[in-house]
């Protein structure tokens, strides 16, 4: 059986590629909120965010993982066998609850959207698309990032009312489109 890894090394390969994976997310997570912590003192408009989707199940898997951690530690595994299953663990029992206390909206130095914090000087694009759902599309500068914001249907003209402000406040600097349509 030439050119088939054994069950041990695949395993192995695979618990690293989730310490990888997970180390990133925990980092990010935690710096996310720790930003949270400094811009939520200037609250513009926000309103609670939705409950993560699947909650439970995300509960149900750190808790699987804090065992498989306990489990391998006491079977004396390997280090990163230990940490991969520890750090889904943190993540999922930890982390995901923390995110979602994260109110999203507009702060006194950007948005809060689904995938992070935009600041306003760094907004190059905005759009809304009204249905089904009402959500405001943000474009970094440069066409780099997009960020996706939810918004209540009765918060819409509040919305919309902070963003011109914000421009004409020249805080947000639209880019020109292609031949400034």
């Amino acid at each position: 059986m030439s050119g088939v890894l054994p069950t041990d090394k695949v395993l192995t390969v695979a618990l690293f590629a989730l310490a990888v994976y997970f180390s990133v997310l925990i980092v990010r997570s935690v710096a996310g909120y720790l930003l949270f912590l400094k811009v939520r003192r200037r609250p513009l408009l926000t309103w609670p965010a939705p409950p993560p989707a699947h909650f439970p199940l995300v509960l149900v898997l750190g808790v699987v993982s804090a065992a498989l951690a306990v489990l391998n530690a006491a079977l004396d595994r390997p280090f990163h066998h230990v940490y991969s299953q520890g750090a889904m663990a943190f993540y999922f029992i930890l982390l995901v609850p923390l995110s979602a206390r994260i109110d999203p909206g507009f702060y006194g130095e950007g948005v809060w959207a689904d995938t992070g914090f935009l600041r306003y000087g760094e907004i190059g694009r905005l759009a809304f698309r009204e249905k089904p759902e009402i959500v405001l599309i943000l474009l970094s500068r440069g066409g780099g990032r997009s960020f996706r914001l939810a918004v209540p249907p009765d918060e819409y003209g509040a919305v919309r009312k902070v963003l011109e402000e914000k421009i004409r406040a020249r805080e947000v600097n639209m880019e020109q489109g292609i031949l400034g349509l």
